[in-house]
C-alpha cells in the first residue's frame, strides 16, 4: 500500500516538473513562428512584389511560459536595416517579451551596365534590372528604368553599381548661350520671340534671357526644352 502510494507521488511530481518544459517548448515554436509571419506580412504589405529571407532567433524555452490561452500580439517598434526586434505580447495570462530576427528583403532595382561619366545623359541601354538585398541599400535605389532615362550623371557610376538618386540630377533643359522660344502671355493671347539664354537651367528653373529683338534682358521660366516663358 505505502509502495503504491509512492509510486503514484512520485509520478505526480514527475509530471509536474517536466510538463511546464514541455509547454515551454511547444509555446516557444509558436512564438517565433507568430513573429515570422507578422514580419512577412509588414514586409509584404510595403512591397509585395519582393523576396523574404527571415531568421528568427530561437526563444529560449527555459523562459516556461505559459501557454498563451489568446491569439498572440506581435508589435514591430525596433528595425534597423537587416535587424528587427518584434514585442510578443499574451493577454491571458499576461506576459510578454521581445525576440529578434534578421531580415533580408530582395527585390529587382536598377544597376548600370557600364561607366557612367559625370555630366552624360543616362540612355537606356546603360540600364538593367538585378535582384539586390534592399535591406543593405535602404531608400537609395530605383526599381524602374524609365525613371532615369534622360537624367544626368552627377557622379561618376561604375559598371553594375546599383545606381542612387544622389548620383543622378534632372537634365539641363536649357543650356547658356542657346537659342530659346521665348513667350509672354497676356490675357488669352502668347507672343512668342526667339532669345538667348544667359545661364543654364532645368524644368521649373527661372534663369535669365536676353530679347533677342529688343536686346532687353528677362527672367523667364523654362516650361520645356528650349522654351522660356516670362511671368
Amino acid at each position: 500500500m505505502n509502495t503504491f502510494n509512492l509510486t503514484l507521488v512520485a509520478g505526480f511530481w514527475a509530471f509536474f516538473l517536466f510538463a511546464p518544459l514541455s509547454q515551454a517548448n511547444t509555446t516557444a515554436v509558436e512564438i517565433e513562428q507568430s513573429v515570422e509571419r507578422a514580419i512577412s506580412e509588414a514586409y509584404l504589405q510595403r512591397l509585395p512584389e519582393s523576396r523574404l529571407e527571415i531568421q528568427v532567433s530561437p526563444v529560449n524555452p527555459q523562459l516556461q511560459l505559459a501557454p498563451c490561452q489568446a491569439p498572440l500580439e506581435i508589435q514591430l517598434p525596433f528595425s534597423t536595416g537587416q535587424r528587427v526586434t518584434a514585442r510578443v505580447n499574451c493577454a491571458q495570462p499576461q506576459w510578454s517579451l521581445f525576440v529578434s530576427a534578421q531580415i533580408r528583403q530582395f527585390l529587382p532595382v536598377v544597376v548600370s551596365t557600364r561607366p557612367l561619366a559625370r555630366n552624360s545623359r543616362v540612355q537606356s541601354s546603360d540600364l538593367r534590372l538585378l535582384e539586390q538585398d534592399i535591406t543593405r541599400l535602404g531608400n537609395d535605389y530605383y526599381t524602374q528604368l524609365d525613371d532615369l532615362v534622360g537624367m544626368q550623371v552627377r557622379r561618376p557610376i561604375g559598371s553594375d553599381q546599383v545606381i542612387s538618386p544622389r548620383q543622378l540630377e534632372a537634365a539641363l533643359a536649357v543650356s547658356r548661350g542657346e537659342r530659346v522660344a521665348l513667350e509672354a502671355q497676356r490675357g488669352g493671347l502668347t507672343i512668342r520671340t526667339l532669345g538667348v539664354a544667359l545661364e543654364d537651367g532645368r524644368l521649373g528653373q527661372q534663369i535669365r534671357v536676353r530679347n533677342e529683338s529688343s536686346g532687353n534682358e528677362v527672367h523667364a521660366m523654362i516650361i520645356a526644352p528650349g522654351v522660356v516663358r516670362v511671368p
